[in-house]
């Protein structure tokens, strides 16, 4: 396993934290997962037990009330022999504790410190409250979202809490990576509207250039959820050759020349509604139609 023998120490709550030490332990790190005595915050949601259990299963567990000098020495005295910290407070939140990386990295020089933020640790945003929700409007993300009676869809998962716990595993890898050439620890650093930002870089580009883009959420034939008998069908066909493909196997080819043109969803959804999803998947066979069942959560396997 590539991070073998690394220990980690979680501070972090909720979601983007613990997604990053999911992602660290599974190549290898040893996580504690840090509570405060009154739990992390994600067991007081409905079915938060369940949650929590899903992100720290195989991990230690250990209850710090960081508010006490008690429980900061016993922070301290982990730190000294510790490789990774992962912590997701406000901005100086641990600084005033004495917790903060100028006061654990004087204790152990060789620790990778990982802050995981909303809007980053400096700037008017920086100390204001938020969610992946938050973060996602706030980017310009939330924008580009289909709409439902003109209001942004809101995606089915935290989005920029996962995006922010897989960067963070990330910048701690590439950190890791460079204390072995300089034998010293660093203090990186994720704001989660910040990278939300970056992944737009697209239809900001499109927008800059003075067109709307592709649009990818569902207005085109080639790229549309299409119902049908018993289920939904994805079909995501963007090269031209997938597309005729795609045709060619539902016996409309002539619709080729209209990869892109709105109107096509409708004959290509009255073609599809005649038949089950995996009446279409033998149909489709192995032909490189780029269409793919839409599976409920009980119906998938582990990628």
């Amino acid at each position: 396993m590539l991070l073998s023998g690394v220990r980690v120490l979680d501070l972090s709550r909720l979601l983007p934290g613990a997604y990053c030490t999911q992602l660290l332990q599974a190549q290898g790190a040893a996580i504690t997962k840090i509570e405060p005595p009154t739990g992390d915050p994600i067991r007081g949601l409905p079915g938060g037990d369940a949650y929590f259990e899903a992100l720290h299963r195989g991990q230690q567990v250990l209850t710090l009330d960081l508010r006490t000098e008690t429980g900061r020495q016993a922070l301290r005295r982990r730190v000294v022999d510790t490789e990774v910290l992962v912590e997701g407070f406000r901005p100086g939140v641990l600084d005033r504790m004495e917790l903060g990386y100028a006061a654990l990295s004087a204790l152990n020089p060789a620790l990778v410190y990982c802050a995981i933020t909303g809007y980053g640790s400096s700037g008017a945003m920086a100390r204001r409250a938020g969610h992946d929700l938050n973060y996602l409007a706030r980017s310009g993300a939330l924008s580009l979202m289909p709409q439902r009676d003109g209001v942004p869809t809101i995606p089915g998962f935290q989005v920029a809490d996962l995006a922010g716990g897989l960067q963070a595993a990330f910048l701690i890898a590439a950190a890791l990576a460079g204390r072995a050439q300089n034998g010293r620890g660093t203090r990186v650093e994720i704001s989660m509207t910040g990278l939300m930002h970056s992944w737009t870089a697209l239809p900001r580009a499109a927008a800059e250039a003075g067109f709307s883009g592709l649009p990818l959420t569902g207005e085109l034939p080639c790229y549309h959820v299409y119902p049908v008998r018993d289920g939904y069908l994805t079909v995501a066909a963007l090269e031209p050759d997938f597309w005729a493909e795609f045709c060619r196997a539902i016996g409309r080819d002539d619709l080729t020349h209209r990869q892109f043109d709105g109107s096509a969803v409708a004959d290509v959804q009255s073609v599809l509604a005649s038949a089950t999803r995996d009446e279409w998947m033998v149909r489709f066979g192995d032909r490189d139609v780029c269409v793919e069942p839409c599976l409920r959560l009980d119906e998938t396997e582990n990628g």
